[in-house]
């Protein structure tokens, strides 16, 4: 019993191993991928200096590939960190590779030539993002997405990355929009929303509200609140302001020394505001409504704290 018991341990090491092995190789291709993402858009940027809109906007997508970059480095550094090795279900096949680095090979040779238009290089911007979006880059974010609060933030700054994109090419004129659609860039990370009030029913109404939105949570009081705040991040907080033990400002208070950029993500609601209160809200440049309000004049709220 003791050799077989040795036996099969050692052949589960050896597995151990092998899945390690195959997920770096993946993480650590997909990081090199966005490296290379950076370096084209930093290229583009450089080359049309003269447009100062669009070179900004390109720097701009450079600096977001570093944070995408950054987020497969904590995976790799995640790995080896596990108790239990982690084993992926896919292999990174050569199709997949050739297709995406073939895409981003085209983009870099354009940049090399001595001409090229504004319309070549939001189509190669196009098929640049198309090509990061790859089911091999899905599957890994969507596996460490949750990993960590700050795994949970990165994947949400991927999102708002294409969002960017999506709106900046939508906004462009007709002759200058890229061939393919971005309008199908799939999703990344599903928006969430954190809703604390001490009373129930109007708790559970303003998460339905929300709830065609993204992944909602409840939290009964300012501490339940303060507690997932720590554990997850989210897009918009509503909070009320007058709770029994913490009230919705201290609640804000400790969100945002935990995490600054937190600050523009709350809405809250009350029914009585003291002078004190309503100053500080407007001072924070924090969204807030009377009860009662409108379920109108509600979304119409946490769209502009999305929006902040």
């Amino acid at each position: 019993m003791e050799s077989e018991q040795k036996e099969l341990s050692f052949g589960d090491m050896q597995m151990a191993t092998l899945a390690l092995a195959n997920i770096r190789d993946i993480v650590g291709w997909l990081r090199n991928i966005e490296e290379t993402v950076g370096n084209l858009y930093t290229r583009a940027a450089e080359i049309f200096a003269g447009d100062e809109f669009f070179s900004s906007f390109l720097a701009q997508l450079a600096e977001d590939e570093k944070t995408h970059e950054q987020f497969m480095s904590m995976i790799l550094e995640m790995l080896p960190q596990r108790k239990i090795p982690l084993v992926v279900d896919i292999v990174l096949d050569k199709r997949t590779r050739d297709n995406v680095e073939s895409t981003l090979r085209r983009f870099d040779e354009q940049l090399g030539k001595e001409h090229i238009s504004k319309r070549q290089i939001v189509e190669y911007m196009a098929r640049a993002e198309f090509s990061e979006l790859n089911p091999v880059f899905l599957y890994i974010v969507g596996i460490f997405s949750e990993k960590s609060r700050e795994t949970e933030n990165i994947a949400d700054e991927i999102q708002r990355h294409l969002s960017d994109v999506q709106e900046f090419i939508g906004a462009l004129p007709e002759d200058l929009r890229p061939s393919i659609d971005v309008g199908m860039f799939p999703l990344v990370r599903e928006k969430r929303f954190l809703v604390v009030d001490d009373h129930e029913s109007l708790r559970n109404l303003v998460a339905s509200l929300l709830a065609g939105k993204g992944m909602v949570e409840t939290a009964s009081g300012a501490s339940e609140g303060l507690a997932k705040v720590r554990k997850h991040f989210y897009n918009g907080i509503v909070s009320d302001i007058q709770m029994p033990m913490m009230d919705g400002i201290e609640f804000y208070r400790q969100s945002v020394a935990y995490d600054s950029r937190l600050s523009s993500h709350f809405l809250f609601y009350s029914a009585d505001l003291s002078c004190e209160r309503e100053n500080f809200l407007k001072q924070n440049n924090l969204l807030f409504l009377r009860k009662p309000f409108g379920l109108d004049e509600f979304m119409d709220r946490m769209e502009q704290v999305l929006r902040q």
